[in-house]
């Protein structure tokens, strides 16, 4: 009886590390999907405080390592297609930020969602800014593949 105990006390010992490493894992995961959605976001808010020197939207999100292809594809076909529709005004908004403002002092986490994989994020400086991102793995590197209105479904956008 002592000796199938001594076996089992390291079986379940093994078992329990295990998924203790599971659990670090998707802790791990989440940490880098969200750092990966705050360097995107918030390389946006440098860029766009800079002003008339701002590299354009399309020109940004074409050179930012931190997005993915389809990302890239969708941010240039709204622009595209809202200058197409009207010259003159284009957008009339920014398609990342989903708004007309944004924040200054950049954003910071709020959420995040298990079951979708939609990450909140908000303003420091407007705490109500809030804005949802998706961040997907591709080839082993966390990428943004949804952000504002570009990539994300109506129902997941945050409401304003």
């Amino acid at each position: 009886m002592l000796k199938k105990r001594l076996i089992l006390l390291p079986v379940l010992f093994f078992i329990a590390a295990c998924g203790s490493n599971e659990a670090n894992k998707m802790v791990d995961s989440k940490d880098a999907k969200v750092e990966t959605a705050l360097q995107f976001i918030n390389g946006y808010v440098d860029n766009a405080n800079k002003m008339k020197d701002a590299v354009e939207v399309v020109a940004w999100a074409t050179a930012n390592t931190y997005a993915s292809a389809s990302f890239k594809k969708e941010v240039k076909r709204i622009v595209d297609e809202a200058n197409h529709l009207d010259p003159e005004m284009g957008l009339g908004f920014d398609p990342i930020f989903d708004a007309q403002d944004n924040p200054e002092k950049a954003f910071e986490f709020e959420a995040f969602d298990e079951k979708t994989n939609y990450i909140t994020l908000k303003g420091k400086d407007m705490g109500d800014f809030k804005l949802t991102v998706k961040v997907i793995e591709q080839n082993g590197k966390f990428l943004v593949e949804g952000c504002g209105m570009v990539n994300v479904p109506q129902e997941n956008r945050v409401k304003r």
